[in-house]
C-alpha cells in the first residue's frame, strides 16, 4: 500500500479546507443562523467541485490538485491579455508590434501619430537596419527591375520581376479586390501568386480583361 507523504497530503489542503468549512456551516445552519446558509451553499458547490476533480480522469492537474488546479486553467485563459496589457513592450511581438498597430490605430481615426524627442527603437544596436537619404541621389530611369531567370541554354528564359504580389489568405478577400490585384499584377508585368487553392475563376476572369 502507497503511503502519501506530507507534500502529496498538502495537494488536497484545499479540499479539506472546504470539507471542513462545508461541515461548519451545516453545523452554524442547524443552529438558526440565517448566514450560514450562504455559507453552506458555496462551501458545497466548492466540495462538489473537488470530489469531482479527484474523480475524472480528463486532467492531472485537476486531479492532483482539486479545486486549487482551476486557477491554472483561469490563467491560462487570460495569460494574452495579461502579456498585452502588462508585459508586453511596444516593440514586441509578431507579426505586428504594438507600436505599428498603435500607428495604424491613430492613423485611421485622423489622430496625431507622432511621438516628439526622438525614437523609442534602439538605433545603435547590432542589427538595426536603416535607410539613409542620400545627399546626391542618382536619377533612375528604369523603375522596372527585373532579375533574369534562365541562363543561354534555358527555352524558355524569363526576367521576373522584383514586385509581386506574395500568397495570402485570399479566402480573407471580397472577389473585388482580388480582381483589383490581379489587373494591378498584369498592368505592372509582375506575378501574381494564387495561394494554396490554385487560380480563381474570378483570377483568370480578372486576368483576362
Amino acid at each position: 500500500m502507497k503511503v502519501l507523504t506530507s507534500t502529496q497530503y498538502a495537494r488536497y489542503t484545499i479540499l479539506g479546507c472546504t470539507i471542513f468549512g462545508l461541515f461548519a456551516a451545516a453545523v452554524m445552519a442547524v443552529a438558526g443562523h440565517q448566514a450560514a446558509l450562504a455559507f453552506l451553499v458555496i462551501f458545497g458547490l466548492l466540495t462538489a467541485l473537488g470530489i469531482h476533480d479527484l474523480t475524472q480522469r480528463h486532467h492531472a492537474v485537476l486531479r492532483n490538485y482539486p479545486i486549487i488546479g482551476h486557477i491554472r486553467f483561469l490563467l491560462e485563459s487570460i495569460r494574452p491579455e495579461i502579456r498585452q496589457y502588462l508585459i508586453e513592450s511596444d516593440n514586441d511581438e509578431l507579426p505586428f508590434s504594438r507600436e505599428a498597430r498603435s500607428l495604424v490605430y491613430q492613423r485611421a481615426k485622423g489622430a496625431e501619430d507622432k511621438r516628439p524627442f526622438g525614437t523609442s527603437e534602439k538605433v545603435y544596436e547590432a542589427g538595426y537596419s536603416w535607410v539613409t537619404h542620400s545627399v546626391a541621389p542618382k536619377i533612375i530611369t528604369d523603375t522596372d527591375f527585373r532579375i533574369p531567370i534562365g541562363g543561354p541554354e534555358c527555352r524558355q528564359p524569363y526576367d521576373a520581376s522584383l514586385y509581386n504580389i506574395s500568397a495570402m489568405s485570399f479566402g480573407a478577400l471580397s472577389g473585388n479586390a482580388i480582381a483589383a490585384l490581379n489587373r494591378g499584377a498584369k498592368k505592372g508585368g509582375f506575378a501574381h501568386d494564387t495561394g494554396e487553392g490554385g487560380s480563381a475563376a474570378i483570377t483568370a476572369k480578372a486576368a483576362a480583361t
